[in-house]
């Protein structure tokens, strides 16, 4: 009776202790042996070799998706392309053997241009088949893969010089750091601290580790410029969309087609975001799941990002791009145009669910559709229809 007493006590206990227990990264390092098996055992299923470093995969980004393969919740790489967060899905940049028909003929979908071409051995992700170096950049199509972008240590601006601050909160989702301690980055992104880096991770606030919604604050297209720098341009001469520009306040107006009648209230719409100009922490920002603050449109301090029309991993589109910029309209994708992709993927949604874009509903753009003849969402800033 004793024993048991003593076990139930120590199993009340760990659940009285703050979430920094029931989380992996934290916004800093997080357990060595999450990734690394000190005698080169193998946590990954689909184990095919021993890894550098004595990583539990064959490669950096194997190793991550021991844990991030799959759909829903903390997953980035679905079996079906039905996951819905706000950075995308990887399993449109693998080999699916999809193909669609255009007027009779059968295409084969182009993977490689769907976004990151991460490197994955153990899970069947190769690199880019068109390109050996990212575009606007010389970083190698070959060597690309999570860690590429995200730290698995987790070392933040601040951070850098040894004992300088422990990281105590993630960086991600508003939480504030007790004195003497700082939050990590951002989704736990790089710094400048990275050799070929040169801008430090942006602010953001996710809504929680499912990553369904996200509020931006700032440098995010700065911080994409780390590899893609010739595209981080503002000159009229480089033919280049700009941004870290202001968006224009017709924002607030459009709807969608033929619908000019939002409000700033709620004129956000997460399938076309922005930056909130929160040069601080994340904290500042709105919470991503809070209509009344997030769904807010644009004011002075609002510009635009690379992620107003790309997704950060993959997405159903070329170019990782939020919406199908090849059709007139949006609804019309190549997905539905007698493709085999699986009727459970998932290429428009918003706030984590999918969203039928030619179904208006109840005309919020923070989470309905649009009309069966919405147009290209370039329109939510340049209203061209």
């Amino acid at each position: 009776m004793k024993k048991l007493l003593i076990v139930s006590t120590a199993i009340l206990f760990s659940f009285c202790l703050s979430g920094i227990a029931f989380a992996f990264h934290d916004g800093g390092v997080a357990h060595c042996d999450g990734c690394h098996s000190m005698h080169n055992g193998s946590g990954n299923g689909n184990f095919g070799a021993a890894g550098p470093a004595l990583t539990n995969g064959s490669d950096a980004s194997s190793t991550c998706l021991n844990c991030h393969d799959g759909s829903g919740r903390y997953h980035v790489a679905s079996a079906d392309g039905s996951n819905t967060n706000e950075g995308g899905d990887f399993s449109w940049v693998k080999d699916n053997g999809y193909t669609y028909v255009v007027r009779g003929s059968t295409k084969t979908d182009d993977y490689s241009n769907h976004g990151h071409s991460i490197v994955a051995a153990d899970y069947g992700f190769a690199a880019d088949a068109n390109l050996t170096a990212a575009p606007g950049g010389s970083f190698l199509a070959a060597d690309l893969g999570c860690t590429s972008c995200h730290d698995p240590h987790g070392q933040a601006q601040g951070g850098v010089t040894a004992g300088a601050a422990p990281i105590s909160v993630s960086g991600s989702y508003g939480a504030v750091p007790v004195a003497g301690t700082i939050a990590g980055n951002y989704r736990i992104l790089y710094d400048s601290n990275k050799v070929g880096f040169s801008e430090d991770a942006p602010i953001a606030r996710a809504n929680s580790y499912d990553g369904a919604s996200t509020q931006y604050g700032s440098g995010m297209s700065g911080w994409c410029a780390n590899c893609h720098g010739s595209f981080y341009s503002q000159s009229a001469s480089s033919h280049m969309h700009p941004t870290d520009v202001a968006i224009p306040a017709t924002y607030n107006q459009y709807v969608a087609t033929g619908n000019y009648n939002g409000d700033v209230s709620t004129a956000y719409d997460p399938l076309v975001p922005f930056e909130r100009g929160v040069t601080t922490a994340s904290s500042d920002l709105p919470d991503p799941t809070d209509a009344a603050t997030a769904g807010v449109g644009v004011d002075g301090n609002s510009k635009v990002m690379c992620l107003s029309c790309h997704r950060a991993h993959a997405s159903a589109f070329g170019n990782a791009l939020r919406w199908d910029q090849t059709e007139a309209f949006i609804a019309e994708t190549w997905i539905s145009l007698g493709s085999n992709v699986p009727a459970t993927a998932i290429a428009y949604y918003k706030h984590g669910a999918s969203v039928d874009v030619a179904d208006p509903g109840t005309g919020s753009p923070f989470t309905d559709g649009y009309g069966e003849y919405q147009r290209s969402l370039c329109n939510k800033c340049h209203v061209q229809d």
